[in-house]
């Protein structure tokens, strides 16, 4: 007797664990979920420091904006323009610091520095940071000359960038819904029931969640991949969707 009622024991226990994860009723579920694509860089960004020496500040400055002048109707050439203010870009991160990388610096101006028993006299340098955008690899490396020749030096960070971010931004928005469907669906089978329906969308995020997404995007920007000899621009979007779950 003792046996039989053991074994049933035994027997009725799965049967209980499974009731306890077996829901009755409809089920919401909040998945926070990140989509990413990769597309082929459409432009380049270049930092450019420019720098003249004068007598003066006033020469200084003369000189260098002559030599400004210079550098943007050499690079114009080769479609090479100075870089201006995004509006393409829905995403929250990419539109922050597109809005701070491009344009010009304020010129600065310092003085040589000459030996107490020298007869030369001290100049003023003047100098200023420049930003352009290239539509290709081959033009970054063929404006490194005139930007020379015109008392100019490029950086080395080249950042590939889209000229378009708002398509590549849907497609990343529908990654996210598509894994967070994967989640929901994860959810439903262990409680027993089924996704039924999307139920709202969300690109606001508990600040824990968007800090991690934003950290993750400013990684894909500054830590630009490379596949097949082609530079790819990551785009990432963060989406709550909130799910119903029924039998």
């Amino acid at each position: 007797m003792k046996k039989t009622a053991f074994a049933l024991a035994l027997l009725a226990a799965p049967i209980a664990a499974q009731a306890q994860t077996t829901a009755t009723g409809p089920v919401s579920v909040e998945i926070v979920s990140t989509g990413q694509v990769q597309v082929p860089a459409q432009r380049y960004r270049l930092s450019v420091t420019l720098t003249a020496k004068g007598k003066d500040d006033a020469a200084a400055g003369a000189a260098l904006a002559a030599n400004h002048a210079r550098l943007v109707q050499a690079l114009a050439a080769a479609n090479v323009r100075e870089a201006q203010p995004d509006t393409s870009t829905t995403n929250s991160l990419m539109s922050l610091f597109m809005s701070f990388a491009p344009g010009k610096s304020k010129p600065s101006f310092s003085l040589d520095t000459v030996e107490e028993d020298s007869n030369d006299t001290p100049q003023s340098t003047a100098t200023e940071k420049l930003v352009f955008d290239a539509p290709t690899r081959a033009a970054v490396d063929g404006a490194r000359a005139p930007i020379e020749a015109n008392g100019g030096k490029l950086e080395d960070d080249v950042l590939p960038l889209l000229t378009d971010y708002v398509g590549p931004t849907r497609q990343a928005k529908a990654a996210a819904i598509k894994k967070a469907q994967g989640e929901a669906d994860a959810y439903a089978a262990t409680l027993g029931l089924k996704r039924s329906a999307i139920t709202k969308v969300s690109e606001k995020q508990d600040p824990t969640a968007g800090a991690l997404a934003l950290i993750g995007e400013l990684v894909s920007i500054v830590v630009p991949k490379k596949e097949g000899g082609v530079d790819q621009v990551t785009v990432n979007a963060s989406l709550v969707v909130e799910f119903q779950l029924s039998r």
